[in-house]
């Protein structure tokens, strides 16, 4: 189970990912009424922006935050001899530094290729069962002006002292972006650590793969046999998906 906390009240908690993400008119087609493409997109959990965010480009080509926002935790960490420490304070994005030394070095050569890439805020802290980390990654299929990197946080043994951030690139064709808090910011996806394997397969064990699939279309699909039927329906009531659940 993926356990989360929030850095104060203000933050919104995560929530199960959806099947479709855009409102279409009427027509059939859509990628999104590919039961693989729903699948995909309703797999994980969808982190919400909690904070208002207006990203705009600055005179010089980089980026600035519009009216940054600092949260304060409504809890206090007592020190180990017992001392109450002030609360955490977390602004909600924030940018590389040119000559960043911490909390790791960035080289000057490399810093221009980092100045459209912002650190946002998840204001969750995050942690999961022995063997299961979180991937972090962009929402599937819809087109924003940014994207975000992918990362898999090993959060199983790494207990951070600050909430996560994800780590947006953002269009450089853009002027000014605008994340509106309850907006999807990222994507989580429990994942297990465990050892994978990737073979070809034998003549033999193809050739039954294959006729599996041939006598498969010939039970479910509609109209004269051939290479390409009519599975509508049939796909989607096999299918077995995965759940994830906010409990509360």
């Amino acid at each position: 189970m993926l356990t989360f906390h929030r850095f104060c009240d203000e933050v919104l908690s995560p929530v199960p990912a959806r099947e479709a993400y855009a409102t279409r008119p009427g027509g059939r087609g859509w990628p999104e009424q590919c039961p693989p493409v729903r699948a995909a997109n309703a797999y994980g959990y969808d982190v919400l922006n909690s904070v208002d965010l207006v990203l705009r480009r600055t005179p010089d080509g980089g980026w600035e935050v519009e009216d940054p926002v600092e949260l304060t935790a409504d809890w206090i960490y007592e020190t180990p001899d017992g001392r109450p420490a002030e609360p955490l304070t977390q602004v909600n994005a924030w940018f590389w530094d040119r000559d960043q030394a911490l909390p790791h070095p960035i080289s000057p050569e490399v810093w221009p290729a980092l100045r459209d890439q912002v650190k946002v805020s998840t204001y969750l802290f995050l942690a999961t069962p022995p063997n299961e980390m979180l991937l972090f990654t962009d929402i599937p299929h819809p087109w924003r002006p940014f994207r975000v990197l992918p990362a898999l946080v090993e959060t199983d043994w790494y207990p951070a002292s600050y909430a996560w951030h994800c780590v947006l690139e953002l269009d450089p064709r853009e002027e000014r972006i605008v994340l509106p808090r309850g907006e999807p910011l990222c994507r989580i996806v429990p994942l297990p650590r465990q050892a994978h394997f990737a073979r070809e397969m034998g003549d033999a064990e193809f050739e039954a793969f294959f006729d599996r699939g041939q006598a498969w279309l010939a039970r479910h699909g509609k109209g004269p046999p051939s290479g390409m039927m009519d599975i509508t329906g049939a796909y989607a009531r096999q299918q077995r998906r995965a759940t994830f659940t906010v409990v509360v």
